[in-house]
């Protein structure tokens, strides 16, 4: 792992980097090995289905964590996150909705926001952004997509993306974030059920070296 770990620090900024065998692995990893009996809060906005019927409620559930929601489908705002955070909860998650849009009377909570309301509590922020992305795509004619490197910037302490998808590599699951936290995530059991093999790695490490050279637009 080593050397793909590496470059997801040198690229994101993250303090430390672990690679699973697809996003939803990730995500149920970080779930199951943080938050399993106690609470995590979510925007009910977020809450959403992605492709072969994985839900974000669903894979909550399967974690053994109990899902908090806040807000309404369309309007999330701070306050609702503030009262929500208690004794029992394990971290504020949120999720980014790569497959559908909301326009109209929406609102939602900047990241940034959200680490700082965290913080006083004492309790981490993780970010699944799904298919991440290392570019800023508007640059390319498409709508925007969150950028893992502004996560990081941003304060998550823990940010899930696919190794394909929009970086372009093989199909993976990406954790970069917080050390202390990453090496939680390394040492659960359920890492050793999600790990990815030589040629996994090695394909990965050959699309991140791309973008270190300066090669991931050609």
């Amino acid at each position: 792992y080593i050397h793909a770990e590496a470059l997801l620090r040198r690229l994101t900024g993250a303090e430390a980097a672990l690679v699973v065998n697809n996003n939803a692995g990730a995500v149920f990893l970080v779930l199951s090995a943080l938050a399993r009996g106690r609470e995590v809060v979510i925007s009910r906005g977020q809450l959403v289905e992605i492709g072969d019927g994985f839900r974000i409620p669903d894979v909550l559930r399967q974690s053994g964590a109990q899902l908090v929601e806040v807000g309404t489908t369309n309007r999330t705002h701070l306050r609702d996150y503030r009262a929500a955070i208690g004794p029992d909860t394990a971290m504020l998650l949120r999720v980014h909705s790569s497959n559908f849009k909301q326009i109209g009377f929406t609102a939602e909570v900047a990241l940034a926001d959200m680490v700082a309301l965290a913080r006083e509590h004492g309790v981490p922020v993780v970010d699944d952004l799904g298919s991440g992305s290392l570019l800023d795509t508007s640059r390319f004619g498409i709508s925007p997509e969150p950028v893992v490197q502004e996560s990081i910037a941003a304060g998550a302490d823990l940010v899930t993306f696919s190794g394909d998808k929009l970086l372009g590599g093989p199909q993976a699951g990406i954790i970069v974030g917080n050390a202390y936290l990453v090496d939680a995530l390394r040492h659960h059991p359920l890492t050793r059920a999600l790990r990815v093999d030589k040629s996994t790695l090695a394909a990965l490490q050959a699309t991140l070296l791309h973008y270190v050279r300066g090669e991931a637009e050609t």
